[in-house]
């Protein structure tokens, strides 16, 4: 006699029992299961459900999760020790840390990649690819400064001279005429004066690449006299000929 509320495991029923489909024994595990896949998964603005891990995720970290044990350390990593649980802060700084770093290894990328395209449209090198921008970056500044502070003096002489022609204040116009020419003919302006020196193309000193660093890398080559006398006679003695220090019989 089965007792109520207490589950008993059935063994060996009837072949009748078992082929009758309105005799269904649902296990607690399978009601479970349906009951767990009926429901759909949880909703937060902002986060994916993962079905593996049970947990929500970030979306912009999502593509970066994986299931693989995070442990709190180094050490704890080498002996398989403690964990960060799934889904804590602990857990989500580490893949923050690989989303970032693997954000920068993009835009490294990207800027490299950019800077071999300049090089190839100026038929440079990426190495003195920015040295090169910036040092026409700095022309380009001057000369727009150059012409903006002539145009005005021209602009100014153009006006008096229109003045003097319409005889308006002829003499005061004259005075000022003079005292102009005499701005345009000192007019100069310094070119370093206008660059940015601070800008990084300017603590340029000159890049050797591994070609040219692979020439000058030579072992056997020719030891430089260090003499400064005018004769061609070195520091060092040349070893006397063996035949030489042969006696005679």
């Amino acid at each position: 006699m089965i007792e109520p509320g207490v589950i008993t495991t059935i063994h060996n029923l009837p072949p009748s029992f078992r082929q009758d489909p309105g005799n269904v024994l649902t296990s607690t595990s399978d009601t479970h299961m349906s009951t767990t896949d009926s429901h759909p998964p949880p909703f937060k603005e902002g986060h994916t459900w993962h079905d593996k891990l049970g947990i929500m995720i970030p979306t912009d970290l999502f593509p970066y999760i994986t299931e693989e044990p995070i442990y709190v350390s180094k050490r704890q990593e080498k002996l398989k020790g403690k964990q960060h649980e799934p889904g804590s802060k602990g857990w989500l700084d580490v893949f923050y840390a690989r989303r970032n770093h693997q954000d920068l290894v993009e835009a490294q990328n990207l800027y490299k990649e950019s800077l071999s395209a300049r090089a190839k449209l100026w038929g440079t090198s990426v190495n003195s690819i920015e040295y090169r921008e910036g040092m026409v970056k700095d022309l380009s500044a001057f000369q727009n400064h150059y012409h903006e502070k002539i145009t005005n003096l021209t602009d100014r002489q153009l006006l008096l001279h229109d003045k003097i022609k319409r005889g308006k204040s002829v003499y005061k116009t004259n005075q000022q005429l003079v005292k102009l020419e005499k701005e345009l003919v000192k007019f100069k302006i310094d070119y370093s004066s206008v660059k940015d020196v601070g800008a990084s193309h300017h603590r340029y000193k000159g890049h050797t690449s591994d070609d040219t660093k692979e020439l000058e890398f030579r072992p056997n080559k020719r030891i430089t006299p260090s003499s400064t006398g005018i004769s061609r006679s070195h520091d060092h003695v040349k070893k006397a000929r063996s035949d030489l220090l042969i006696k005679e019989d």
